[in-house]
């Protein structure tokens, strides 16, 4: 029953996460990932939404 939830809170967490450790990134490495850093949360979803 509540691992459809759990789930859901793992996958955002790990979105989170990931959008803080972009946003410690220098600009030219986003640039080097393909992405600016008013763009990382944007950049997290269009990859989570590929998996």
């Amino acid at each position: 029953m509540f691992e459809p939830l759990l789930r859901k809170f793992v996958d955002w967490r790990l979105r989170r996460t990931t959008i803080r450790k972009l946003h410690s990134l220098d600009d030219r490495l986003l640039a080097d990932l393909g992405t600016q850093r008013d763009e990382i949360a944007r950049f997290v979803a269009s990859i989570d939404s590929c998996h």
